[in-house]
């Protein structure tokens, strides 16, 4: 990817592999320019704190996502009992929240 590229680059427009690639090479960038003792520019350090705050959005969705789909499938294998019982854990828990 070119220095342009880099620059341009729009972090919502994309995946996480294409975020995770961009970061990497904005922070090889940066350790270029550190290990000549060079100054850093500026846009090379906002770029990579805007991507990470994507890349940290992106995985938490896919996160929240895994967890729904692990909640539904441990609801699916209760019984009535167990499902009541947790409804009604679950209701306290709220009720107690709204007083």
């Amino acid at each position: 990817m070119n220095i342009n590229a880099l620059r341009n680059f729009v972090a919502q427009d994309h995946e996480l592999i294409d975020l995770v690639a961009v970061d990497s090479a904005l922070k090889a960038l940066a350790n270029n320019y550190a290990e000549r003792q060079l100054e850093i520019p500026e846009w090379i350090g906002e770029k990579t704190a805007e991507i990470d705050t994507v890349i940290n959005a992106a995985v938490k969705a896919e996160r929240l996502a895994e967890l729904k789909k692990i909640k539904a499938q441990e609801s699916a294998l209760m019984d009535r009992g167990e499902k009541r019982a947790t409804l009604a854990a679950r209701r306290e828990a709220l009720e107690k929240l709204l007083i």
